[in-house]
């Protein structure tokens, strides 16, 4: 996966969390100190914005899907949900 295709898979990503579906929005990536970049997201309709620091070795060997996950993983922590819906 490239970099640039973060924000397209990110925005618009539908993640049920806690018996609700939930929906990312207004996604940036940012350079990060080293070899790595930090995301953040909107949660929509909701205050709270995730941040979360990848690797670029890792974006650029992760498929869409374990991108996708790793998101879905970060809203279900960031709101509190602890098991998989």
């Amino acid at each position: 996966m490239q970099i640039d295709e973060l924000v397209p898979l990110t925005n618009g990503l539908s993640v049920t969390a806690c018996g609700q579906t939930l929906v990312c929005d207004r996604t940036r990536v940012i350079p990060a100190a080293g070899d790595a970049v930090d995301m953040k997201f909107l949660i929509a309709g909701t205050d709270f914005v995730p941040r979360f620091r990848l690797s670029r070795q890792r974006i650029s060997r992760a498929t869409s899907d374990e991108v996708a996950t790793i998101v879905r993983r970060v809203v279900r922590g960031a709101i509190g949900c602890r098991q998989a819906d």
